[in-house]
């Protein structure tokens, strides 16, 4: 991203935000280099030839909808160029092109295996998506925005996670990248499916693909455009979750987002709607879900907070604890932990919001530090036998008492919630 764009995306902050909120947040982006071990690296010339030459067996047909309104021909050109090199070739591509003039219908190159639909009028993204869903032949289907591309690679993992488990829906790692697709950043490394960070924003995003039938049943709704992708993985995990089946994520960079000036990948503000569609998605999934919340946009356009009433364990009977954030000298101190108790954010300023904002986002958590933990109220004893008084366990019992309080949740069938606005009683 430029210069040009960094003051740009700086200032709507500020507007949004006030300056305080903006100061901390330029703070961090400041001091905050971006990880090397997650950067894109392009697969090397042999493993991609062996990819070719790969015989998966019964492979899948995949499906990759493409809505298309006046889209940069170059960029087409680009779209066009990443599915003929793909290293997995039991594809097909279905343009749905709403543009006033078909232009694209021109540069669309002779393959049994691309189809071009011109649309008659522009209806929207999710209707025009739902022209290209109509069409799609494949057993799963996959989306593409008409300026982004997919690394050459990424149908052959796709097709490898399908052939391997029949997921409802599967997902890979993304990054983004300059308008000439030169230099990749920002890689968004992601978790395996986590409904709470879901329901804080959609961090599934791009590469998306899902299972055929699925996909035709939910469909795009039109009053959720912008968010329309988002309104779907919802409803696709409901089902999920609902019918125990699969849903996996490829831990590969395997989507380039393209930036420039004027897209949701740089100005968030391009598209405001959507974002206010995004909040309608999530409130539609808590209501079906019949849980009392008030849905809360964050300083992060994209980024959602759930507020329960009268509380999380009065909505959710698999919410065993709560646990929210200690700090010690102005930095996390304790918290959310993994398994073993390591502790996530750990060291991170108070204030600021770590990678891809998560340290700020209400998640499931393997384990909690009990030092700062509400529990359900049928479980209070327990947490006192094992715990004693929260307020007075030291610094170096704590891991141990917060691995043994939360794997006995975990074995009632209970799960932990980080809420990072929790303070400690």
């Amino acid at each position: 991203m430029g210069l040009k764009e960094r003051l740009n995306q700086t200032k709507r902050y500020y507007n949004r935000n006030g300056f305080r909120k903006t100061a901390v947040a330029v703070t961090e982006r400041i001091f905050t280099k971006e990880n090397p071990e997650f950067a894109y690296k392009e697969a090397p010339g042999e493993e991609l030839v062996k990819q070719f030459e790969t015989d998966l067996g019964e492979a899948p047909k995949i499906s990759v909808l493409v809505p298309a309104y006046e889209t940069n021909e170059k960029y087409f050109i680009e779209l066009i160029d990443c599915m003929l090199r793909q290293t997995y070739t039991n594809w097909e591509l279905i343009i749905a092109d709403a543009s006033d003039e078909k232009k694209l219908s021109n540069l669309v190159i002779e393959d049994e295996r691309i189809r071009y639909l011109e649309l008659p009028a522009n209806r929207g993204i999710s209707n025009n998506t739902n022209e290209a869903l109509k069409a799609a032949t494949g057993d799963y289907i996959g989306l593409l925005d008409h300026d982004d591309v997919l690394t050459r690679d990424c149908l052959y993992y796709v097709a490898k996670a399908i052939i391997k488990s029949s997921p409802a829906f599967l997902y890979t790692d993304e990054d983004k990248a300059d308008e000439k697709m030169h230099t990749f950043f920002e890689s968004n490394r992601k978790k395996k499916l986590n409904l709470d960070l879901l329901l804080t924003n959609n961090y599934i995003c791009h590469f998306l693909v899902m299972r055929a039938d699925l996909m035709k049943e939910l469909r795009f709704r039109p009053e959720y455009d912008g968010s329309q992708d988002y309104d779907l993985i919802l409803r696709a995990t409901a089902h999920a979750l609902e019918h125990n089946e699969e849903v996996v994520h490829i831990p590969r960079i395997l989507y380039h987002w393209r930036t420039y000036e004027g897209s949701t990948s740089v100005n968030t503000e391009a598209k405001r709607y959507a974002y206010d569609n995004g909040k309608k998605a999530i409130e539609d999934f808590c209501r079906k879900k019949k849980w009392e919340v008030v849905v809360d946009p964050t300083p992060h356009l994209g980024f959602y907070h759930l507020y329960y009433y009268p509380d999380v364990f009065a909505n959710r009977p698999e919410v065993g604890a709560v646990c929210g954030p200690l700090y010690t000298f102005g930095r996390i101190s304790g918290g959310a932990m993994k398994a073993d108790g390591t502790l996530y954010y750990k060291n991170l300023p108070k204030g600021y919001t770590g990678y891809l904002h998560r340290a700020a986002l209400q998640q499931e958590i393997p384990a909690g530090d009990v030092r700062n933990m509400i529990v359900r109220p049928q479980l209070q004893e327990m947490f006192h036998n094992i715990v004693g008084d929260p307020k007075k366990v030291k610094a170096q019992d704590a891991i141990t008492k917060s691995i043994l309080f939360c794997e006995k949740l975990k074995e009632m069938g209970y799960i932990i919630l980080y809420e990072p606005t929790q303070k400690r009683g």
